[in-house]
């Protein structure tokens, strides 16, 4: 499918941060509307305050089509998340009006032809309904075809806000995702497999018995954060790999906690709510989950932000263990790479193509 990108975003997309009361996707204050826009009000929004957008491809006499509409963008969990991270365009693939598009042009309805100018340059010569196209901020869209319940349509827009998409193939997210947030909404019981340690003692015991530190912080307005703990920090092998190999700790990045590293660090409640630690690690760029990995002496090696599934987190502790970061550039160390876990493979390679392009 030939996906066109968006002209109109040059710049990094920056994502509002969405603070939720009682859980994820709880709101107080509950919109149960989508906020329908057009391209040209998107493209004046964006000058001043850039989202990623959304645009649903629907058909007038479609029943899956009017499901949605009716259903699925009318949940207040879809709506909360969609009218907070998201600008959202809806566009009846037959449409007959003359669409100022965010590139500046106009496109028409021809006639002769079944589907909108603009439908066709967006989703391909054959656009079906419904469909649900996500961009993100590297102007990259992302196709869902198909009808989607609120549950599913909340797995793609955060894969997308999140930045999931820069790491995993969304067949990869979705299975994570969904072990994390049941549609059934029972609750999951998280085995605490990582020995996670207080700062000070994983600091204490790195001076008596160098090791080394992993360190990540996490949000609890963060899905990615949640979905690392469920499935890559509650793999048992990955687990026990970092307990071996490192003193790990696990911090909320907006904790009124006082810390200590080289210094006393706190949380002044400045914007974001974020402790003054969480923001000199992660250079103010706070973007989550985030991870760090520290020697015997408390020197940072590297750092992530993204969410890491079970594979790639094994890779990357592997090339701070292996100490290949000293000779080879990551790309090189992946080359020779062989997984010693039988359990751990890496789902993400070409064979494994998500519904997306």
């Amino acid at each position: 499918m030939r996906i066109i990108r968006l002209t109109l975003l040059q710049t990094t997309l920056s994502i509002v941060v969405f603070l939720f009361s009682t859980s994820l996707f709880a709101q107080n204050e509950l919109t149960l509307a989508i906020n329908w826009l057009t391209f040209d009000q998107v493209k004046t929004l964006s000058k001043d305050n850039p989202k990623p957008i959304m645009v649903f491809f629907y058909r007038a006499s479609d029943d899956s089509s009017q499901l949605m509409l009716r259903n699925t963008f009318t949940r207040k969990e879809v709506c909360g998340y969609a009218n907070t991270k998201y600008y959202a365009v809806k566009f009846d693939l037959g449409s007959k009006e003359d669409i100022m598009f965010m590139d500046g042009k106009i496109y028409k309805k021809d006639p002769k032809k079944p589907y909108h100018d603009l439908a066709t340059l967006l989703l391909g010569d054959k656009p079906k309904a419904p469909t649900t196209l996500l961009y993100d901020d590297q102007n990259n869209g992302y196709s869902f075809n198909g009808y989607k319940e609120y549950h599913e349509m909340l797995c793609m827009l955060v894969y997308i806000s999140e930045n999931i998409e820069k790491t995993t193939k969304y067949n990869s997210w979705a299975p994570a995702y969904f072990r994390t947030f049941p549609p059934d909404k029972k609750a999951n019981h998280i085995p605490l497999v990582v020995n996670w340690l207080p700062l000070k003692d994983a600091l204490k015991m790195n001076k008596e018995n160098p090791k080394g530190i992993f360190l990540t912080f996490y949000n609890k307005s963060n899905a990615a954060s949640s979905v690392m703990l469920v499935n890559a920090f509650s793999h048992n092998k990955m687990a026990a790999y970092l307990n071996d190999h490192f003193y790990c700790v696990r911090l909320d990045a907006q904790t009124s906690d006082t810390l200590i590293w080289d210094k006393t660090y706190y949380n002044k409640h400045t914007t974001g709510n974020f402790h003054e630690l969480a923001q000199t690690m992660m250079k103010s760029n706070m973007q989550f989950p985030s991870i760090f990995f520290f020697d015997g002496t408390n020197r940072l090696i590297l750092s992530e932000n993204s969410y890491l599934s079970p594979e790639a987190l094994y890779i990357l502790s592997n090339y701070v263990v292996s100490e290949s970061y000293k000779t080879k550039a990551f790309a090189d160390f992946m080359k020779g790479f062989k997984f010693e876990f039988n359990d751990i493979v890496p789902r993400e390679h070409p064979n494994t193509e998500p519904a997306v392009k």
